[in-house]
């Protein structure tokens, strides 16, 4: 089963048509998901850059491996094929400094904390494998690494510390349109809580969180779809900008 879903997923990426869903392939659980995912990253030849997670409260927390192939710097361009579009997210990141290895007791919010090297603003880029990610099982959204993309850098931002993450202002501009402008919006509530509940969660799969892998923690802006040929700019207010040319 997971080689087979990997397999269907994998000829997407590589140009193949979108498909409607994995069919008998699709996974039922966690453990499956995760097989998944790591095999399509085996079959692109790639390797883990990070990670994007959300927690939001009441619901089912989510995560995907971010391919380290993915991960390019502020400034970058991304291709959107003429006629295609492409979804984009602004979103808080962090970059890890030190490794959490698995352990028996669960990493508390300090720990994870001081683990962390950098933080900055991030674009999420996000492409689905699938015609309508929105008919498919939440379990086929993880196999496809709930629609990710790439994910584009901001500059590390310095006194991040003294920062009140949750409570920054957003704004997401494309071209000289601004699409979104408001105070919060990380599905979450606060991004660390995500991160936490992760640097938990990873080793029931025999992974963990490792120094320099960066981890994004949900849309700030909510998913907003725009095609080629235009800026797309990520700023929080007092926390830095980030860019992406759509070409």
């Amino acid at each position: 089963m997971t080689e087979a879903a990997a397999e269907i997923l994998l000829k997407v990426r590589q140009g193949g048509p979108r498909v409607a869903n994995l069919g008998g392939a699709a996974p039922k659980t966690a453990a499956e998901v995760w097989a998944i995912q790591q095999a399509v990253l085996r079959g692109m030849g790639g390797r883990i850059g990070g990670y994007k997670c959300a927690a939001p409260p009441g619901k089912t927390p989510s995560a995907a491996i971010v391919a380290a192939a993915g991960l390019r710097p502020g400034g970058s361009a991304w291709p959107v094929a003429a006629g295609e579009r492409i979804g984009i997210e602004t979103e808080i990141a962090f970059r890890l400094g030190r490794s959490l290895p698995p352990r028996a007791t669960p990493y508390a919010q300090a720990e994870v904390l001081e683990a962390i090297e950098a933080a900055f603003p991030v674009i999420e880029m996000v492409v689905s494998r699938y015609q309508d990610p929105a008919k498919v099982s939440a379990e086929e959204l993880m196999a496809d690494n709930v629609s990710h993309a790439g994910l584009i850098l901001g500059a590390d931002m310095p006194g991040w510390r003294g920062m009140d993450l949750k409570s920054l202002t957003v704004r997401q501009r494309y071209g000289d349109e601004v699409q979104v402008e408001k105070v919060g919006g990380n599905p979450s509530g606060d991004p660390f809580v995500p991160l936490v509940w992760l640097a938990n969660y990873l080793p029931e799969f025999g992974l963990h969180l490792e120094a320099g892998q960066v981890i994004t923690t949900g849309s700030c802006t909510g998913l907003l779809w725009v095609e080629s040929h235009k800026r797309v700019t990520g700023e929080f207010l007092g926390f830095g900008a980030v860019t992406v040319d759509l070409a």
